[in-house]
């Protein structure tokens, strides 16, 4: 073999020889993004039921094969937060705030409260990743939350941080990451909630020589700065003149009517003009219904009923 091969040789054995070197693992890293948060448009009317959700991606790098801790601390977002960030706010332009909260499993209150969270993430050749939800529950129920667009932004230690190592508790982590900023949002639109009392005439005489008055009251609750009319439909007896609705007992009628004044002369329907209108301010605004039965009928013994369908338009 001549000097030129010998040499080939040595050089491919040595090219062999580094290609079945082990590698060097390098260190330990990790990093963590977190999705925004959007609970789109949501109505805050009592039993209104408004719940999404985000999700952490972690991906972590340099041991060949381990289990890696990661843990996340939230805080309580630019919004601010209660005792214990119970409850966390989105804040309106102008401060106004919608209670919400971030949960760890599931959403609703059994799930508690999210301030820190543990995710384990196996590395298998110097890589690894988890991707884990996070649940989000907004915890007003009241049109006293005005509309609008709220929302509170996590950025920075204080708010929203990471740290990891080849350990199983949170505890014991000693290193750490800066998390890129994320932000829960929500558009509160315009509602409205109402309740009635009932109309109640009582007893009459079978010969009315004197019309016979008696009230009922409409609480409208509508979120703040919402224009609204309520209207009264015709009830069951049917016609078009507010002032001549017809209670029925059986097949016998009696002639009432609804009014939006006392004297009786505004009759009250659901026509633009013969309806109330208001503005909502978040509380109880309360309408007083004025009813008549006329004078001038003789009505048989019996009960007599009606039914109105009260209507919010906003």
């Amino acid at each position: 073999m001549n000097q030129a091969m010998r040499k080939l040789l040595r050089l491919v054995l040595a090219a062999g020889f580094l290609g079945l070197m082990p590698q060097v693992a390098s260190a330990l890293s990790c990093r963590a993004t977190v999705s925004n948060i959007n609970f789109g448009s949501v109505s805050v009317r009592t039993g209104a039921t408004n719940q999404t959700s985000g999700t952490v991606n972690i991906s972590c790098s340099g041991t060949l094969l381990s289990l890696v801790g990661v843990c996340l601390r939230f805080g309580p977002g630019s919004g601010g937060a209660g005792n214990s960030n119970s409850p966390r706010y989105m804040r309106r332009g102008d401060g106004a705030a919608l209670p919400y909260q971030l949960r760890p499993v599931g959403n609703g209150n059994a799930f508690g409260t999210l301030n820190e969270i543990y995710v384990p993430v196996t590395t298998l050749l110097g890589r690894g990743s988890a991707t884990v939800p996070i649940f989000a529950d907004i915890t007003a129920n009241s049109v006293a939350v005005g509309s609008g667009q709220y929302s509170s932004t996590f950025s920075g230690a204080s708010d929203i941080e990471m740290e990891y190592g080849e350990l199983t508790t949170c505890a014991l982590l000693n290193q750490s990451a800066s998390i890129p900023p994320f932000t829960v949002s929500a558009e509160v639109v315009p509602s409205c909630e109402l309740d009635v009392t009932s109309l109640n005439f009582g007893t009459i005489s079978g010969s009315l020589n004197q019309p016979v008055d008696e009230t009922a009251t409409i609480n409208v609750r509508c979120t703040s700065d919402t224009d609204y009319t309520v209207g009264l439909d015709m009830g069951g007896g049917g016609g078009s003149n507010p002032a001549n609705r017809q209670m029925r007992s059986g097949l016998q009628t009696l002639n009432y009517g609804l009014y939006r004044d006392g004297s009786r002369t505004m009759p009250w329907g659901n026509l633009p003009g013969n309806s109330m209108s208001a503005t909502g301010n978040g509380s109880n605004n309360a309408f007083t219904v004025h009813g008549r039965i006329h004078a001038g009928q003789s009505p048989g013994m019996g009960v007599y009923t009606d039914s109105v369908i009260v209507t919010i338009t906003y």
